[in-house]
């Protein structure tokens, strides 16, 4: 992918410009011409082939324990050995320490998952695995794959005996030629509908050698079929190899060489709450659909998606963000602070009764900020100067989803409430918002495009 670039603006002759960071953060002063931070429209996603839906576990007859860590939307046990886990928290909802109820201990006693659905399991090896400790909490298994189980025996070794170590439970399944972008055709049946607690995939991948927009297509396809079947409270855990999910990139050019899940998920009305290390410990197999390991890098990572309910909080430095410009005429009467408006001259340079204002008309969980403002002196097509104050809106996914089309929303919202105040540059109004990005590359990106420093 490509960034945008504007072909052609009137010229600008910067007057002052304040670089505000908020997060502790200095502030700076720069002079610059503009600070447009714009992207291109994403690769479109070309029709789903057939795909491996894992690339996954290669099971021994003696077993290894792995480790999946346990999960919080705030407070990740990081360093924590799975052995060291006791197993009602393994197996219990990840996201629980966001949920405030009046009875603590009729939370902590619900807090165990009922069912979890394994989508893609390679040999089958992990269910096998968990299977043992799933009964005896009293937990469903539903472990899947996508070949049907002729194919599957022959292309894995221990496809039969790990199938049959599933089954020997009398609350457990293994289940062959389950689509695991088409869920609700195997467990939404409209008289006796199946929703799941949990649903995991591991280190998903398209068949073959295949690059991010495949990967991406089979992550969006997941993301939305597994909502589907997601009950209220329930969770989707997908792991991925270092830099595939792109929630904490730094750089624009980092989140356009990830998978971008956060993006996905939103568009499916799903929150990514929690990223925390993952460390499965056995060997891998289901390398591009044949029975080999494969390398999962330094520092996977385990990514859970959760539906918002105005409880769970995502942190800040996987939030997803969407932005635009607001272009302020400010008069000479503005200026001089006579005018009977609530925006002053100072109030428009800081830039908090703008924040203010466009808070008041988001959805509750989104965040707004004004990190970058700056004053433009513009000359116009007949000749003449404007002074026009031009500030960087962003909306942040602090416990709500923000997709590119909901934040355009916000932003016409947000024009024509600020006018009611004060007057906006026309030709500057109704430019769509960006493409989603995440919160951690906003302000070294701000930073690159006033500085050139990286």
């Amino acid at each position: 992918m490509m960034m945008g670039v504007h072909s052609s603006r009137p010229r600008a002759i910067a007057i002052s410009y304040v670089y505000l960071l908020v997060g502790g953060l200095s502030s700076r002063q720069y002079t610059c011409s503009s600070f447009f931070l714009t992207y291109s429209k994403s690769a479109h996603h070309t029709s789903r082939s057939r795909f491996s839906q894992n690339r996954h576990i290669h099971h021994h007859h003696r077993h290894h324990r792995y480790s999946t860590n346990s999960l919080s939307s705030s407070n990740l046990l990081e360093d924590t050995n799975y052995n060291q886990i006791d197993a009602s928290k393994k197996w219990s909802f990840a996201l629980a320490n966001n949920v405030e109820a009046k009875d603590q201990t009729a939370v902590e006693n619900d807090d165990t998952i009922r069912n979890i659905l394994v989508c893609g399991d390679g040999d089958l090896s992990y269910s096998a695995e968990i299977a043992s400790e799933l009964d005896t909490l009293g937990i469903e298994l539903y472990a899947t794959v996508l070949e049907d189980e002729e194919t599957h025996n022959k292309v894995y070794k221990y496809s039969s005996l790990n199938a049959k170590i599933i089954n020997s439970f009398s609350k457990h399944n293994a289940l062959f030629g389950v689509d695991a972008t088409t869920l609700k055709t195997y467990f939404g049946g409209s008289d006796n509908a199946t929703t799941f607690d949990r649903i995991q995939f591991n280190f998903p991948h398209w068949r073959g050698k295949a690059n991010n927009r495949y990967n991406r297509q089979l992550l969006n396809d997941f993301l939305c079929s597994a909502s589907t079947v997601l009950s209220p409270r329930g969770e989707i855990h997908i792991a991925l190899c270092d830099g595939q999910g792109g929630c904490s990139s730094t750089t624009l050019q980092q989140w356009k060489g990830s998978w971008q899940a956060s993006m996905f998920a939103a568009e499916h009305g799903l929150l990514l709450a929690s990223v925390c290390p993952y460390e499965p410990r056995y060997n891998l197999s289901s390398h591009r659909g044949v029975d080999r390991p494969f390398n999962l890098g330094k520092k996977p990572k385990m990514h859970v998606f959760a539906k918002p309910n105005g409880i769970v909080q995502v942190p800040r430095d996987i939030q997803l963000c969407c932005r635009h410009e607001l272009h302020i005429v400010v008069s000479e009467d503005e200026e001089n602070g006579s005018s009977d408006t609530i925006c002053s001259m100072d109030q428009i340079l800081a830039g908090d009764a703008i924040e203010m204002i466009i808070q008041g008309i988001v959805p509750d969980g989104v965040r707004v900020e004004v990190p970058a403002r700056q004053i433009l002196e513009i000359r116009e097509a007949e000749g003449s100067l404007q002074k026009v104050a031009v500030f960087l809106i962003v909306y942040c996914s602090e416990r709500y989803p923000v997709t590119r089309s909901q934040a355009d929303s916000w932003r016409e919202l947000a024009e024509v409430e600020v006018e009611k105040f004060v007057p906006l540059r026309e030709n500057r109004r109704g430019r769509t918002v960006s493409h989603p990005f995440p919160y951690p590359s906003l302000h070294p990106e701000i930073k690159y495009r006033t500085t050139g420093e990286r």
